[in-house]
Formats: structure tokens, sequence, C-alpha cells
């Protein structure tokens, strides 16, 4: 599954490469995975108004389930947080490449496992991009993310972007093309750093711990098990996500 992904960003780097580049090219976030945080965080704000009203009338009548509601209200609450993060980081993120010059608009929410700063960088300062492909393993759960960085001449490397959900159904590969265009333009080669781990915090949404750039890639053996249980793990999110969708229907007919 690792090779499959990386045998699609190399035809996405060939194809760039043979094709002559455009005077200017301007990239954002597709405009439905924009459209999808606003969503999800306008969700998130009305149930967790709605659990802190419900646990604010439980606290009337049975004060231990009123304190379980309002756990379960700051939880929301706190996911809230996570999906606004996201939000700012698709919304703010743009790249805009001309002939002769790139320049890179890096909003510090790009990242949900990183924690980069903002950045906006001339185009000639840069000396290299690497990527690598990230492991991160919660709860029996593992999810596979690829990150990018940039190396300027002369400074520390900028984080860029991040694809998710590899080796699920879900997976995202946007950055794919505009990053082989990124190196062609500037006239270096996408280096692979191959697969690492790192710490994947409580559900992968808090407390995650990315590895140094300068960690060793795993053996082929540990990164291929560490795919195949990320596979797994998204099989068992959409199934889950079926089974109560259907459960659901079922207690409304009901």
């Amino acid at each position: 599954m690792e090779y499959s992904v990386i045998d699609t960003i190399a035809a996405t780097a060939a194809a760039a490469d043979a094709t002559p580049a455009e005077s200017r090219q301007v990239f954002r976030v597709p405009l439905a995975a924009r459209l999808l945080s606003p969503v999800g965080v306008i969700l998130l704000i009305l149930v967790t108004v709605l659990m802190i009203a419900l646990a604010a009338f439980a606290f009337t009548t049975q004060w231990p389930l009123g304190l379980f509601i309002m756990a379960c209200a700051g939880f929301m609450g706190a996911l809230t947080g996570y999906v606004w993060r996201d939000l700012q980081g698709k919304w703010g993120l743009r790249a805009v490449l001309d002939t002769n010059a790139v320049t890179l608009d890096l909003p510090a929410s790009r990242s949900l496992i990183h924690r980069p700063p903002a950045q906006s960088i001339p185009y000639s300062d840069i000396a290299g991009i690497d990527a690598r492909f990230e492991a991160y393993g919660s709860l029996g759960m593992e999810m596979i993310q690829r990150a990018y960085v940039l190396h300027r001449k002369g400074d520390e490397p900028i984080f860029l972007f991040e694809e998710r959900a590899l080796a699920t159904a879900i997976a995202s590969l946007m950055f794919a093309e505009i990053v082989a265009e990124l190196a062609a333009r500037a006239g270096v080669t996408l280096r692979e750093l191959g697969t690492v781990e790192g710490k994947g915090g409580r559900l992968g949404v808090w407390g995650t711990h990315a590895p140094d750039w300068a960690a060793p890639a795993l053996p082929r053996e540990r990164a291929m098990r560490l795919w195949g249980h990320a596979a797994a793990t998204g099989s068992a999110v959409i199934s889950m996500t079926i089974l109560v969708s259907l459960l659901m229907q079922y207690f409304r007919k009901g």
C-alpha cells in the first residue's frame, strides 16, 4: 500500500516535469474540502451548546448525570477547537507559482500534528524539498500521513503540507501535484525519506508528537505492518459509521 501511494506521487512528479510550466499557477485547498470544516464546526458548536443545556437541566434532578453530560460537553468543545484549527489551515493556505518566483502563504494551522509557524517566503530561498510518511498509533488504531518540508538556503526547514488518512478510502493526495510542480520550477529533486513513527497521543487529536526530521526510516517490515494496520483502522471506522447509521434508522422507524 505504501508503494502504490509512492508510485502515484512519482507519476505526478514525472508528468509535471514533462509538461511545460504555466506562467502563473495559483493553488488553494479544493473548495469542497474547505467547506467541510465550517460545516463540522457549526454542527459541533450546536451539539456542545445542546449538551451544556442538557447538563444544566440534569443538575436539577440527578447531579451525577449532569456531571457526566458536562464532561461530554467539554470533550465536544475541545473537538470543536480541533476542527476550527483545521478550518483556519485550509482557508488560509495559498501558493502562487509564477515563472521566476513563488509565494507561499502557509498558515500555522496547516498541520494537525506538527506545529509550524506561519510563513511567506521568496522563491529564491528554496534549496530542496523532502517528503516522508508518518505513522501515528493510538488506542489500537493507526493512521498514516505524508508530510512535506522545504529547505531554505542557510535557514531552518519549513513545514509545507500534509496528506492525511493514507491507506484508507478517504486518503488525501491534494498536495502531490503542487509539490511536484514547485520542485520542478525550483530545479530541485523531491527527496523521499521513507516511513517514520510518531506518538499518536489520544485518538490522534491530543498529545500527538511528530518525530524529528533527522529520524531514520523504519525497516520495510515494520513500515508495511503499520500500513496494513492503518488500512484496517480505516475499514473499521467506515464499518462503524455505516453500522451507527443503520442503527439510527432502525430505532427511528421503531
